[in-house]
């Protein structure tokens, strides 16, 4: 049998004993390999069982209720829920949960000793991002809000600024958060950068752009006019490349009459019909018919 080698200093080396630190990792793995589920196995194959006829419903209430045991496995089932179809705007929902959690890198669960509290997952903002805006691009109000917040809280304030310039289009009027119309107001007899970049980006056929645009025109905020006519005119250029925003703004703004311009419901209704053709919930005749209502007040 050959002899153990000597060390450079002289010692002998232990044989069969592991470093401390080595010892410490592998006690650590097999704590986290031998942690319990965070959801009890049988009441998760319940939850599959009652999850295989393939509805909306019972993904949701699969996904919720793994979200609420702090399982990552809720993902997956909100995942699938988003993509059922015939697509309903419930399909949203499912899209904004999934935006919420990627963002957050959180699950909504109880601050329970019933409940695993271990972190369940790793934040991840362009997860976050997509999800939010195809909840967006399908028309939940909601995601509209929470990208401006999601951009804004990055200091992305171009991006921030379009969504909130959506919202107050949609809303009527600006939220508190989005800081508008004083975040953009013209300066020493200049326009904002982000309004001049909007309208340099919008002359050169940028669809999303021209939304922007047109929204502040609609408005009058950063320093240009409050003009109707013009907002109209930037909506239907970007709703002519078949932008969603455009089409639904075009019918919202023709819909409601306002900032000078003559009501056309008509008109409006087939707006409408072009942005509920891509899946864009709130363009259906439901849910426009109750935008364009006039509201309690009104600064027109």
């Amino acid at each position: 049998m050959t002899a153990p080698t000597i060390g450079s200093n002289g010692m002998t080396p232990r044989i069969g004993r592991m470093p401390p630190l080595a010892l410490l990792l592998a006690v650590l793995l097999q704590a986290c390999s031998s942690a319990p589920p965070r959801t009890d196995p049988v009441y998760l194959q319940q939850l599959e069982q009652q999850a295989a006829d393939g509805s909306f419903d019972s993904a949701w209430n699969a996904a919720e209720r793994l979200e609420a045991r702090n399982d990552p496995r809720a993902i997956p089932w909100y995942e699938r829920a988003a993509a059922i179809t015939p697509w309903t705007f419930r399909n949203t929902r499912a899209e904004l949960a999934l935006g919420r959690i990627w963002a957050s890198g959180t699950l909504f669960h109880p601050d329970s000793p019933h409940v695993d509290q271990r972190v369940a997952l790793r934040a991840s903002p362009r997860k976050g991002e997509r999800w939010y805006l195809a909840a967006a691009m399908h028309g939940n109000p909601y995601a509209i809000a929470e990208l401006a917040k999601f951009h804004r809280d990055r200091g992305e304030a171009a991006a921030a600024l379009r969504w909130d310039l959506r919202a107050t289009i949609y809303e009527r009027s600006a939220s508190g958060s989005s800081g508008l119309p004083a975040a953009i107001a013209p300066s020493g007899g200049a326009l904002h950068p982000l309004v001049r970049d909007i309208q340099r980006r919008a002359r050169n056929g940028d669809a999303e752009a021209q939304v922007d645009l047109g929204a502040l025109h609609e408005k009058g905020m950063g320093g240009v006019d409050r003009d109707g006519t013009e907002a109209l005119h930037w909506y239907r250029r970007a709703a002519d490349q078949g932008n969603v925003y455009g089409q639904y703004f075009s019918g919202l703004l023709l819909g409601r009459g306002s900032s000078g311009v003559t009501r056309d419901v008509e008109t409006a209704a087939a707006w409408f019909a072009k942005a509920s053709a891509q899946t864009f919930y709130i363009a259906d005749e439901s849910h426009w018919r109750e935008a364009i209502k006039p509201p309690f007040w009104t600064f027109d």
